[in-house]
């Protein structure tokens, strides 16, 4: 029996998806991820003769296109299972090191399993990169929010993860790749409009779409941010396109900024 499977169903002329698990325990986590899909209007958890999803498409989708983008979503959900993808109800309290390392693998679960699937990804712009990753990560935790395009400082951050009291957990800014003076740029971005003195823990994501030998921009991004005015230390590579640097904090030179280069391969049609 597959993971998961999707039925368009009609009552008084109007369409809906509902959507069946193979796991019965993960129907919260299932809603919470399919209701920030852009294209959905509101998922219910539904009992009857057995529990499903039943899904709403918003004023401007059809069933057949919720129906597309549930089945895309929920393959890449289903590709894997990632060691440790969900941070337990109360334990996003802070800006800790195992807090901070928890949401970069999850990024790292998903974006690779994003790679996968090129019907998904060759339709996504920036933002789009940036909406596929928010549901996954509000379903993190219980007492946390992952927003994107949301202020802070003085511009719009494309993603920021929050905990109930307000503070600032996690940044990351998404990019596809266009050359080593956009990665500095980016960073430009990220250390002079988003990051205040509390945040210490950002991401900087690239996705590339159309550059072959992915290896050779990977070693051009880490070689870009080496480069960078406000580099300060080169921790290493986690995986073979990911890598940890310290940079300078933009608004006290007694603290630093710890930065994460994701980079994913997006190519294909």
């Amino acid at each position: 029996m597959p993971e998961f499977q999707t039925e368009i169903r009609s009552t008084f002329g109007k369409e809906y998806l509902k959507v069946f698990l193979k796991d019965k325990t993960r129907f919260q986590e299932i809603q919470i991820i399919l209701r920030d899909l852009p294209s959905i209007k509101s998922v219910n958890i539904t009992e009857n003769n057995q529990t499903d999803l039943t899904v709403y498409p918003g004023r401007f989708s059809t069933a057949k296109e919720i129906q597309a983008e549930v089945t895309s979503t929920l393959n890449v959900v289903f590709a894997g299972k990632p060691s440790d993808p969900i941070i337990k109800d109360d334990v996003l309290d802070g800006i800790s090191e195992p807090i901070y390392k928890k949401i970069l693998n999850l990024i790292s679960y998903f974006g690779k399993n994003l790679e996968k699937f090129s019907s998904l990804h060759s339709k996504f712009d920036e933002e789009g990169f940036r909406e596929y990753f928010l549901p996954f990560l509000n379903v993190m935790s219980a007492s946390h929010s992952a927003t994107g395009e949301t202020f802070n400082k003085i511009g719009k951050t494309d993603i920021l993860i929050q905990n109930q009291k307000g503070e600032n957990v996690f940044i990351a800014e998404c990019k596809v790749w266009g050359g080593e003076s956009e990665v500095t740029k980016a960073v430009d971005q990220l250390l002079e409009r988003y990051v205040t003195w509390r945040d210490e823990k950002v991401s900087l994501i690239i996705f590339n779409k159309t550059v072959q030998g992915f290896s050779a921009i990977v070693a051009k991004a880490i070689d870009a941010l080496k480069k960078h005015p406000s580099f300060k230390e080169y921790k290493g590579q986690v995986e073979n396109s990911r890598a940890s640097f310290i940079f300078k904090h933009p608004e006290d030179p007694a603290k630093t900024v710890e930065l994460e280069l994701m980079m994913f391969n997006c190519t294909g049609n």
